[in-house]
């Protein structure tokens, strides 16, 4: 839990930071193809497959982009007639967008960049807990998106990716809203 919220403030006092450079921020739904805590096989072990994200968008120059996402995926709980267990899991992603096609309303991007999974199991037997254990693994992402403006304050976005790592690999799918920081701060100049 420590780690979740020093990672949780670390996140929000960069974005705090770089505010002003950010072109768009938001959130949506993840969904992902889950894994299996230590790799083990029992269904107990999986993680849950439906989350919310949370995003920004920086323009670096054209046509690349950074966009860093906070991810919290629902806790999967599996309940006995005495027992519960919790797999839990969060992922913090730094990603490079390089844009295909001209800005425009309208983009594709290719995607590649880290990611940090923190994850969780925690046993209870009835209502006292056995034990607790967390892991983190480092890993790679890989995929592709795109940018829809639908109006000039707001966008939707919808992404897919891979993520690699050594023990904790993943295909990822999130999809939102974002507002359009960069149109706001054009709008204010312009009045």
């Amino acid at each position: 839990m420590k780690k979740i919220f020093v990672t949780f403030l670390f996140t929000v006092s960069a974005l705090t930071i770089v505010k002003g450079q950010f072109t768009g921020i938001g959130g949506g739904l993840a969904m992902s193809s889950g894994f299996r805590f230590h790799e083990q096989t029992l269904p107990v072990n999986k993680s849950d497959f439906v989350g919310i994200s949370f995003k920004g968008f920086c323009k670096i120059s054209e046509p690349f982009y950074v966009s860093p996402s906070l991810t919290f995926f629902y806790p999967h709980i599996t309940k006995g007639q005495a027992s519960k267990q919790t797999i839990s899991s969060l992922m913090f992603d730094i990603d490079g967008h390089y844009v295909i096609n001209a800005p425009n309303s309208f983009e594709f991007y290719g995607i590649a960049g880290f990611n940090i999974l923190f994850a969780g199991n925690k046993y209870s037997s009835e209502g006292i807990p056995a034990y607790k254990e967390s892991d983190n693994a480092l890993g790679l992402n890989i995929g592709a998106g795109t940018y829809i403006k639908i109006t000039e304050k707001f966008s939707i976005y919808g992404e897919a990716k891979y993520v690699f790592n050594n023990r904790y690999n993943q295909l990822m799918l999130n999809a939102g809203i974002l507002l359009n920081i960069e149109e706001k701060k054009k709008q204010k100049n312009s009045e």
